[in-house]
């Protein structure tokens, strides 16, 4: 039998450089994040089947990697009930099952951070794959939209901190799309038949929503009437909108209010390089939003590197609908973002000397490479032992590719003289 080297496909391993820089972006965000106010939790990569396909994962859970039963339990177990567990395949699922779980011993308002691995069963491409990074920020308890001007304020702040000074937030309301869809006539079924559709307006246009549109067995004029609407106002500006609806009384006048506050904040508090839009045709795929989306894009590239909105609905589910929990997040596409700074020939910013000490392998020698070692590594330095190499320009050179700037030879009872790798 032939054992394949390669890893599964969609999955990815990486080398020492490649998860320098992955443990760098990571860093960086977890620590300006908590300077917001948003605290670290974490939950199992391995959730129960039931949780995963609940129906709050939306396109999401038809992507589960489902896990077998295991022993007596797999034996017993009829085709149609082979898996009990999967691997999760977003951070939001597992979160609101975390805090229906831990709610008694939290605050009322909690900020919370989730940075971990997801899996999806796709079709692998360029920034997609079948084991992810995720980074999630979350609000949960509070209903005003703070929560919204936080999220966006913290995560456009945080893709700051890696040179991304080109990149546009577009925000829309889940409330205002469905209002649209109740002023033409569906009911909230078809609504969201209607909306998934939508979601597609990036990858096949109008031309193809109206094909997709005429193919379903909605009525006909009410797909005409709402493309028509959003059709109208994915060229203009959020105050063209208000003006319309001023005459047409489609949306209901606070939920607009509320949007523009968000919008006019955000857009004084972040300054130039960074654009905040209104986009009436942003969805997001995910069937739990109920209120404010948004998205994320870098100039350059078509798709979005951050995304997220407001989940009211989703933590009651756990509490058997006595309750509604608000709740609102905001997720940096980690891999996005990382192939993104990759491209752009991202180095991380290091003060710290890099030195490779070389010595002989008796004794003596090594013990004296360790003293050194010790006293340079107590001073801040990144310290590396080896043996001198018969090759040593070629030994050099691998030190150089590693990221080391200076070298040493060690003699025992002799001081040690730097030289520039460079």
């Amino acid at each position: 039998m032939k054992i394949l080297k390669t890893p599964p496909q969609g999955m990815r391993e990486f080398t020492a450089d490649q998860k320098a820089i992955r443990n760098y972006i990571q860093n960086v965000i977890l620590e300006h994040y908590q300077t917001f106010g948003f605290r670290q939790i974490e939950t199992p990569c391995v959730e129960n089947i039931d949780l995963l396909s609940s129906g709050q994962g939306g396109e999401n859970e038809k992507l589960i990697f489902k896990i077998l039963k295991r022993g007596d339990k797999l034996a017993k177990s009829n085709m149609d009930d082979l898996a009990d567990l999967g691997l999760r395949f977003d951070l939001t699922v597992p979160l609101a099952r975390f805090y229906a779980n831990n709610m008694g011993q939290l605050p009322k308002v909690n900020k919370f951070i989730q940075i971990g691995n997801v899996w999806r069963a796709e079709r692998p491409q360029k920034g997609r794959y079948r084991q992810f990074t995720q980074c999630d920020i979350d609000v949960i308890g509070d209903p005003t939209y703070l929560a919204e001007l936080e999220l966006i304020s913290a995560t456009t702040a945080t893709l700051k901190q890696f040179g991304l000074d080109g990149f546009e937030v577009k925000i829309n309301d889940r409330r205002l799309l469905m209002a649209i869809a109740n002023y033409c006539g569906f009911n909230e079924d078809q609504a969201a038949e209607v909306f998934i559709i939508l979601d597609k307006l990036d990858k096949i246009g109008i031309g193809g929503i109206k094909e997709e549109l005429a193919a379903t067995e909605l009525d006909q004029q009410q797909c005409d009437t709402f493309i028509e609407i959003v059709s109208s106002f994915t060229s203009h500006t959020f105050e063209d909108f208000i003006t319309a609806n001023e005459s047409q009384h489609i949306v209901p006048a606070e939920l607009l209010e509320d949007l523009k506050f968000v919008i006019d904040t955000i857009q004084k508090e972040t300054g130039s390089g960074i654009d905040i839009a209104f986009d009436l045709s942003l969805v997001r795929g995910m069937g739990y939003y109920t209120g404010m989306i948004f998205e994320v894009k870098v100039k350059g590239y078509s798709w979005s590197i951050a995304g997220g909105g407001r989940y009211d609905r989703m933590i009651g589910r756990f509490l058997g609908g006595k309750q509604q929990v608000p709740a609102c997040g905001f997720s940096i596409g980690f891999e996005r973002l990382a192939l993104i700074l990759e491209e752009q020939g991202f180095e991380i910013p290091d003060s710290r000397k890099r030195i490779a000490l070389l010595g002989n392998k008796d004794a003596d020698s090594i013990r004296a490479m360790r003293e050194h070692a010790a006293s340079l590594r107590a001073d801040g330095n990144t310290v590396l032992l080896d043996y001198k190499a018969k090759n040593l320009g070629k030994q050099l050179d691998d030190f150089k590719a590693m990221g080391y700037t200076a070298f040493a030879f060690v003699n025992p009872g002799e001081t040690i003289e730097l030289r520039d790798l460079n």
